[in-house]
């Protein structure tokens, strides 16, 4: 448990680690003034993410636990009031990091309230776009309709933040700002990409909760059934449609690559903020797509080695245009070796 002597400021760096190694490892590289914000609001993301993701079996509880979450987001219940109710309500349903998460929720909002107003309200924006969103996805065991509707689910747990993110580095510095109409022509795909890798990787763990974001009719039209994803997962199409999902998800890291490549390249934190992210996403998608046999003991995590060649690589590569495409078609491109060569 988390010790209650720490002061507010000091919650997102000993919660972070706690809830995502990700954001753990990017956050720290960014600027000193974004750090604060960008942890709190991956925080509160987080929180909304954690009602989504509960084990309660109960569709319209969690939906108006969703709505909450908004009443506080949009200040017409307090804070301590709506930590109490989901601490008590959630209590067995997550874990202990999780619970520890909800019971913060007033300090990381004493935090946000302490930043710019124009970072506050994209955080705020941020909030009620993805837990307005989420209430059409709760509890969907045999996954979503179809593409159109992956496309809308990413869009609402990933998108949202890209564009977030993006009116936080636009804020941070005027030369970014210049940018911004391209910038915020990319930030959904890029979000969409880190999101479809984190299905591709996380199709088991997301069954065993009683969830699954695979696109029905992507599957039926190789006839294969997701209400029977063992089953599925055993039929040879099975493979190949995970692959072209994979590649899907490569159209929109190389999207993510181009965001980067506006941010100006004085801004080395933010672009090693944005690399790390995407160097990890291409190696994942890599595990994902040499994987011979899908089963439930299914989990594609990359390795601690392959974690320390990013971050080693990341300092070096984002000062230069080149050499950030360079090297990241090269992991775009040994994805795709590996898809093609399928047994």
């Amino acid at each position: 448990m988390l010790d209650r002597t720490v002061g507010n400021e000091e919650l997102p760096l000993l919660l972070v680690p706690q809830l995502s190694r990700t954001f753990a490892l990017t956050i720290p590289r960014l600027p000193s003034d974004l750090r604060s914000t960008v942890g709190t609001a991956y925080l509160l993301c987080r929180a909304a993410d954690t009602i989504e993701d509960s084990q309660l079996p109960d569709r319209d509880r969690k939906i108006a636990q969703l709505d909450m979450f908004l009443a506080g987001v949009d200040r017409t219940e307090s804070w301590d009031e709506v930590s109490r109710r989901l601490a008590a309500e959630l209590s067995g349903e997550i874990g202990p990091e999780e619970l520890e998460l909800i019971d913060s929720l007033p300090g990381l909002i004493d935090i946000l309230n302490t930043r710019p107003v124009r970072q506050q309200e994209a955080v705020r924006t941020c909030l009620k776009k993805m837990a307005s969103g989420m209430k059409s996805f709760v509890n969907r065991p045999t996954g979503l309709a179809d593409m159109a509707e992956l496309d809308n689910y990413c869009y609402v747990v990933a998108g949202v933040v890209g564009e977030m993110l993006t009116e936080l580095f636009c804020d941070h510095a005027a030369d970014i700002d210049e940018h911004r109409e391209k910038l915020e022509k990319l930030s959904a795909s890029f979000g969409q990409g880190l999101q479809m890798t984190n299905i591709l990787k996380d199709i088991w763990d997301d069954r065993r909760q009683g969830r699954c974001y695979l696109p029905q009719s992507l599957f039926c039209s190789a006839s294969l059934d997701l209400r029977d994803l063992d089953g599925a997962a055993q039929e040879p199409a099975f493979r190949p449609t995970i692959h072209r999902l994979a590649r899907i998800a490569l159209g929109h890291l190389g999207n993510a690559v181009e965001y980067t490549l506006t941010i100006p390249r004085r801004h080395t934190g933010i672009r090693q903020f944005c690399l790390l992210a995407i160097g990890m996403a291409y190696a994942t998608l890599n595990r994902v797509v040499q994987v011979s046999q899908f089963s439930s003991d299914y989990r594609p995590k990359i390795s601690r080695s392959t974690v320390k060649s990013v971050m080693l690589a990341a300092p070096v590569i984002c000062r230069s245009d080149s050499l950030t495409r360079w090297t990241m078609s090269g992991m775009a491109s040994l994805c795709e070796a590996n898809a093609i060569r399928q047994p």
